[in-house]
């Protein structure tokens, strides 16, 4: 077993997270990806309307002892839909399972709560994360463009995973 596997904690979100999990999306993005400062408006706006109406989703939080090391949310798109968001790991703690076992944890809850088929956006690039859904049994169904959030044009990539 890892060495870091014992240190790592996944856990439900408490007040303070999202505002967190804003600031690591807002600095990963443009730091790695240079998306305008404007594109935070997107992460700040959804999370703040998952965190007053969370109804059939959650958001979870890894750590590594104390400190905030990703997170994954299950949003409830329809009775039988849900969407996986907000899924990151920081920089500092890759290469640790941290991003497989987020992304087990949320499947598992879309299991529990009988959705019957979960979809992602994600883009080009993060290749990562694209493994880690390809792994989960995601498969890529739709691609559009975005010039909103950078002065590349970025593609924008819709995974989904049939449950049952």
């Amino acid at each position: 077993m890892d060495s870091y596997a014992e240190t790592v904690r996944i856990r439900r979100s408490k007040p303070g997270d999202a505002g967190y999990i804003a600031y690591l999306h807002g600095k990963y993005y443009h730091e790695h990806h240079g998306f305008f400062d404007r594109s935070e408006y997107y992460f700040i706006g959804r999370l703040a309307d998952f965190v007053r109406d969370p109804e059939g989703g959650a958001l979870w939080i890894a750590e590594v002892g104390a400190d905030i090391a990703g997170s994954i949310a299950i949003v409830r798109a329809d009775s039988e839909t849900a969407q996986l968001r907000w899924f990151i790991v920081d920089t500092a703690y890759r290469n640790m399972g941290i991003g497989n076992r987020l992304t087990e944890t949320a499947l598992a809850f879309c299991r529990e709560n009988n959705y019957k088929q979960v979809f992602l956006w994600t883009f080009r690039g993060l290749d990562a994360a694209r493994r880690i859904y390809d792994k989960a049994g995601f498969v890529l169904t739709e691609e559009k463009p975005n010039n909103e959030w950078s002065s590349e044009e970025i593609i924008e990539q819709k995974m989904e995973l049939r449950l049952s």
